[in-house]
């Protein structure tokens, strides 16, 4: 395939790079260094682009893959976007989407996780989560996913952790069925980051709920 390179858009170890087709088609070409990130990162995309959950692989080599690129919002600027604006609607519709999607991979890619859910590595289309990028993904927990997703939350809204409640509410909702593994990975989560953060009391009694009390919980706020 003969393409144009138009922007860098990592720089990690496993490059990634912005790029148009000679048809004009937007590409996006990933050069690996580990084959074996490689094969795990292809066979996922092959499952979840099915499902229209994932970018489409167009053409594949021995270091590099070449998918479509999906024009769409970040998560990462969606999320800042809605909890600087107090939209609680959009915070509710994110969480909901992002929750689809990880439903989704956990169904296919049966028994593995995202593991790095840095809310860089999801694009919101029409009311999509898409996910484009598995370079951490290994076999694992579910709730460590989703207690990274509610830290990410915690961590980086903009404002009080307060102004994120929204979103972290659903996504515990949307898992309750791991709510008490969920509570204690949280703890882990904030503990590990190198963020200061100022947990006040919304955060500490998301932390100290379990099972029982969520309903009642929920009803309050």
């Amino acid at each position: 395939m003969n393409f144009e390179i138009i922007q860098q858009l990592s720089r990690s170890s496993n490059k990634v790079y912005l790029a148009k087709a000679d048809n004009g088609m937007l590409i996006v070409i990933k050069n690996y260094q580990d084959l074996a990130t490689l094969n795990i990162e292809t066979t996922i995309l092959n499952q979840l682009s099915v499902t229209g959950y994932a970018p489409k692989i167009i053409e594949m080599g021995e270091d590099y893959i070449i998918y479509e690129y999906i024009e769409g919002d970040l998560l990462k600027d969606k999320f800042a976007f809605y909890t600087m604006s107090d939209n609680t609607d959009g915070l509710i519709r994110l969480a909901n989407e992002l929750s689809v999607f990880l439903q989704i991979f956990y169904s296919l890619a049966e028994g593995y996780i995202v593991k790095d859910v840095n809310f860089d590595n999801f694009i919101i289309k029409d009311g999509r989560c898409y996910g484009i990028d598995y370079d951490s993904a290994c076999e694992g927990m579910q709730y460590t996913d989703v207690a990274g997703v509610v830290a990410y939350a915690a961590i980086n809204c903009i404002g009080n952790i307060y102004a994120a409640f929204p979103f972290i509410k659903q996504m515990l909702k949307n898992f309750r069925y791991q709510m008490i593994d969920i509570i204690n990975e949280v703890r882990v989560c904030l503990q590990e980051s190198k963020k200061i953060i100022t947990v006040d009391s919304i955060l500490n009694d998301l932390l100290m709920l379990d099972d029982k009390n969520l309903d009642k919980f929920l009803q309050k706020k």
